[in-house]
């Protein structure tokens, strides 16, 4: 046997834990926390520290692995009722105590009785509209109706085909809040134990509503209406879990099913999604080492690389906890580099980046591009880090783009907070999403050139590059000084450059400095103006004066981009002051 084929095989894309563990594929056990999570009262045993419970992660952390760890937990495999086997032989049933055997709960798990569970996962419910809201709530519940129903229970309805399949009556019409209320019922009246709920990706109804312009009360009544019913259920229902993205405020999906124990930040359960340094060092070792040979690097080389790519985001004050890898995308990595072929591209190509697919910027940069948020300046104080919770028509971008996984939790030396990307991954991701949105890829070639030129305060060199990179984007999508304020913002990203945009200072905002050890570049930009009004804008405001008492220069960059004809890119003019100093 190969030493490929001998490696626990990796599932990036399996969320299924029966399934994984059924395929021994590789699991990183983070049933620890689960017990902690679901401690029993000192009072009665049966009964839990905390039978509400919301976490909010981003995109490709193991929220929906993590459900389903919870389903297997309370109540294991449920075999499928005979009558719907057609002839079917499935495999035999796993108990409890052998799906979780080798991980941390797997003494304990049988112990812990039997709870029927209803698993639901908004990912897939559009909300257009309050009808089309309602309508796949229902089919959701009607799957949960089904597989209850083959699993041999009455659900107070009769299947429409031999195969088991529950459909709702469309007359009368009975809410999406009840038809959970009626399940709940069932459930606990055949088991004599009380179910358990599981609400996956409860937001994505949510989500789908930022970058369109609908109106979200209607939609956000029926949200609530079915939320609520799960605090009304609280006597019949022995745990509920909720999984999302964001924190909307209580007002906007929450506003009664107010007893939601938030544990997103809770210090204690920062490493429940996410790989730790020393879970990736230890479980994942032969693949790393394998993935490492591939490369031709050694072992410490290549884990340096992979922190840099992967590693880098906090749940919780970054002094008191350790950061996290992203689970999804080293996994992808990993997984890609077993084999050598691939290797072999990656050496050529670069970095694999799965974030993209498990991420999701565009909405954001669409809403930049509309000119409702300006471009992420100095990284917020932390007063706007605790406004994390939000509502539909008050959306704040930093914190968007902190809970979507853009931006993570830092700490500098002086124990100060703010936000930055949380590796390169996301970094090239953001940035690469924003160019595509004007249809020009980035050149690495123009990239370094465009570095050496400011560092090397060339200046007519820069502006020459700048114009040419401009040439290859049409006329339409460079209509606005912000349009080419974002493609400079991305452009310095890529560049891997020390800079920040929308520099506030008393006198204004400056549009972006660029620091660079012996100099730093204060930059304005206009459209459809001259370089001199940016270059006099730059004077009369004062921008850069922060550091005129330090050891660099500061350098006036004033840019125009001059609009083109119809489809033409605007031409670039350029006006310098070097070692600018106040009047």
């Amino acid at each position: 046997m190969s030493s490929e084929s001998s490696l626990p095989f990796l599932y990036p894309d399996q969320s299924e834990f029966t399934l994984l563990r059924r395929r021994s594929g590789l699991y990183i056990d983070k049933t620890h926390h689960v017990l902690s999570l679901l401690a029993s009262t000192n009072r009665d045993p049966s009964l839990l520290n905390n039978k509400y419970v919301f976490l909010a992660r981003p995109r490709g952390f193991g929220k929906s692995l993590l459900v389903t760890t919870l389903e297997a937990f309370f109540q294991g495999e449920v075999p499928i009722d005979s009558r719907y086997l057609n002839g079917y032989s499935p495999e035999p049933i796993l108990s409890k105590a052998e799906l979780f055997r080798g991980t941390a709960a797997a003494d304990t798990v049988e112990s812990r009785g039997f709870h029927p569970v209803i698993r639901l996962n908004m990912t897939n419910i559009p909300s257009d509209t309050p009808e089309r809201l309602k309508t796949n709530l229902l089919e959701m519940l009607g799957d949960q109706y089904t597989l209850w129903n083959r699993r041999g229970i009455d659900v107070g309805l009769k299947p429409i085909n031999e195969s088991g399949v529950v459909r709702f009556p469309s007359d009368p019409v009975v809410s999406p809040a009840q038809r959970l209320e009626d399940l709940v019922g069932q459930l606990k009246a055949r088991y004599g134990a009380n179910p358990v709920v599981l609400v996956d990706e409860y937001d994505a109804p949510l989500m789908h509503l930022l970058d369109r312009k609908t109106d979200p009360e209607p939609i956000l009544d029926i949200l609530r209406n079915f939320y609520v019913r799960l605090k009304s259920l609280e006597s019949d229902l022995h745990f509920v879990f909720v999984t999302g993205i964001t924190r909307f405020t209580h007002s906007s999906a929450f506003s009664g099913l107010n007893n939601l124990w938030d544990i997103s930040w809770d210090p204690a359960y920062a490493t429940l999604c996410g790989f730790t340094e020393r879970e990736v060092q230890t479980t994942l070792h032969p693949h790393l080492a394998q993935a490492a040979a591939h490369l031709d690097l050694s072992l410490e080389d290549f884990m340096d690389k992979v922190r840099r790519q992967y590693n880098g985001y906090h749940f919780s004050l970054p002094d008191h906890n350790e950061s996290v890898y992203n689970p999804f995308t080293l996994a992808c990595c990993l997984r890609d580099l077993q084999n050598p072929d691939n290797a072999a591209w990656v050496k050529v190509t670069g970095w694999p980046n799965h974030w993209a697919v498990s991420g999701n910027s565009m909405f954001l940069i669409r809403l930049m591009q509309e000119g409702q948020y300006l471009l992420p300046a100095d990284p917020p104080p932390w007063d706007s880090l605790m406004r994390t919770a939000y509502s539909l028509d008050r959306v704040d971008f930093v914190s968007l783009m902190f809970q979507t996984g853009y931006y993570t939790l830092c700490q500098d030396t002086d124990g100060d907070l703010y936000l930055d990307y949380p590796n390169d991954e996301v970094r090239r991701t953001y940035s690469h999403e924003l160019l595509e949105t004007y249809r020009q890829p980035p050149d690495p070639r123009t990239l370094r050139a465009m570095h050496r030129a400011l560092s090397d305060e060339n200046y007519r060199k820069f502006r020459d590059l700048l114009h040419t990179f401009l040439a290859g984007i049409p006329g339409e999508k460079l209509r606005h000084e912000t349009d080419c304020h974002l493609v400079l913002h991305v452009l310095c990203q890529l560049m891997q450059m020390e800079f920040l945009s929308e520099v506030h200072q008393g006198g204004g905002r400056s549009d972006m400095e660029v620091r660079f050890p012996g100099h730093v570049c204060v930059m304005e930009f206009k459209y459809g103006e001259s370089p001199q009004a940016a270059l006099d804008q730059i004077r009369s405001h004062d921008y850069g004066r922060r550091h005129f008492g330090g050891s660099r220069r500061v350098v006036a960059l004033g840019l125009n981009f001059v609009p083109g004809n119809g489809t033409e890119p605007p031409a670039v003019e350029h006006a310098v002051c070097v070692r600018y100093r106040p009047e």
